[in-house]
């Protein structure tokens, strides 16, 4: 697994927004999205719940996020 992938994963779940991960690692937020949706795609689960008010961890993502951290 690509570990810039894992690195946005988690700036977006600590910051809960695209918006601002993509602000702090310096790369548009389309990147982030597709990097978010790729890995989504390839863990075969939602990892976060999105809404246009607000971006959560999925039960599936909280358990994701510790994984990505070791």
């Amino acid at each position: 697994m690509d570990l810039e992938i894992l690195r946005i994963f988690i700036k977006v779940a600590e910051l809960a927004s695209f918006t601002r991960a993509s602000e702090q690692l310096g790369i548009p937020k389309s990147r982030v999205s597709l990097a978010v949706k790729g890995l989504e795609e390839d863990v075969g689960s939602r990892l976060f719940l999105r809404t246009t008010r607000s971006v959560r961890l999925t039960p599936d993502g909280e358990q994701f996020l510790g994984r990505a951290r070791r």
